[in-house]
């Protein structure tokens, strides 16, 4: 047990390596989100994980670095693994089947389930834009009379602003794979490096992401994620290591170095959870990190009530979500991604290939 402990792996040691936990982690994910939100949407404050770290950060927005610090690491595996068009149709039937899917199904059932007003006036009162929402480049529109007593009055999605982040962080790195910067890893850290010091020094100068201030620090994560990536065959996989990451995050916490270890520890500690702790197959049950992420809020206002107790809130809003994801990874998100095959997305580089999907 010692020795598994002080082993110490490099992380390009798990290239083409399919026993890993991405999947179970971005799962993990999805639900702190969930457990997170059931308190402020509850109206009872923050959870008592979040309690023990703010003002630093919060639950999740840790998990939410997580997913974007993940996300860097395979999807820059994605552009140096596969040609261009099978990077642009893999992302796409990862990104918009299912969200498309979602914004009908908070369109056609949630509204009129939760609406304060007959269903008349609710579809004469243009709930359609919603399915702007759908094209990800902004997340803007709620569904009009629903929600309104709530304590996040009228919010049907409170979640979901990352998702046009992600977009452009899959554009950005096809821009980059497009220009060849990863096919060197001198370049490529060249052009990360650069980028993560327009994001400190200048952010409303990022081309893509300077226009919205939240993209921020989802940015700083993915491209955190990217260099872990890059870099993979000199970064050593360490438990001690870990953990001194972890210290030091407390350590200069209140300080200007806070941010320094803040990002690299949660990425870190990430891909520690998903090749070296004990492989969970949990693919085999399906991949409904997504599903989860998507509907949870909705589903969360949908089931609050008057006095309710955030962990009641967390309760409920799962019975409903966790199904509802994995019919939408069972019948919308794993179909469509088989879809790649007949789209002609199947040509591999010769470097081998990160298993899992983003």
């Amino acid at each position: 047990m010692l020795r598994e402990f002080l082993r110490t792996n490099r992380l390009g040691e798990f290239d083409g390596i399919r026993e890993n936990n991405f999947t179970v982690l971005r799962f993990v994910l999805a639900f702190a989100v969930l457990f997170g939100h059931s308190f402020p949407i509850s109206g009872n404050g923050s959870d008592p994980i979040t309690m023990l770290i703010l003002p630093h950060a919060w639950i999740g927005s840790i998990a939410v670095g997580g997913f974007f610090a993940v996300s860097g690491f395979l999807v820059t595996a994605s552009i140096s693994n596969r040609s261009l068009r099978d990077f642009v149709i893999s992302r796409c039937l990862r990104l918009y089947p299912a969200v498309i899917v979602y914004s009908l199904v908070a369109i056609f059932i949630i509204g009129p389930i939760a609406t304060s007003v007959s269903l008349t006036q609710y579809f004469q009162s243009t709930p359609w834009n919603n399915l702007w929402n759908a094209t990800l480049w902004e997340w803007n529109y709620n569904l009009p009379y629903v929600f309104s007593d709530r304590p996040f009055a009228g919010s049907t999605n409170g979640a979901t602003w990352t998702l046009p982040a992600e977009l452009r962080c899959y554009m950005a790195v096809f821009i980059l794979g497009f220009l060849g910067l990863f096919n060197s890893r001198e370049i490529a850290n060249i052009s990360l490096l650069s980028a993560l010091l327009l994001i400190k020094l200048n952010f409303l100068m990022v081309p893509l992401f300077g226009s919205n201030a939240q993209f921020h620090e989802p940015l700083l994560f993915f491209v955190v994620g990217c260099l872990f990536w890059v870099n993979r065959d000199y970064i050593p996989l360490s438990w001690p290591l870990c953990g001194g990451l972890i210290l030091a995050v407390f350590y200069f916490s209140g300080t200007g170095w806070y941010p320094y270890f803040y990002i690299p520890a949660v990425v870190y500690s990430a891909l520690m959870v998903v090749y070296r702790l004990p492989h969970i197959d949990m693919d085999k049950f399906g991949d409904i990190s997504y599903g989860v992420y998507i509907y949870a809020w909705p589903i969360q206002q949908l089931v609050w009530t008057t006095g309710q107790s955030a962990y009641t809130n967390a309760l409920y809003s799962s019975l409903i979500v966790l199904p509802l994801a994995y019919l939408s990874w069972k019948l919308i998100e794993k179909p469509a991604l088989g879809l790649r095959t007949y789209l002609g997305a199947g040509s591999k580089r010769v470097q081998p290939e990160v298993s899992a999907e983003v």
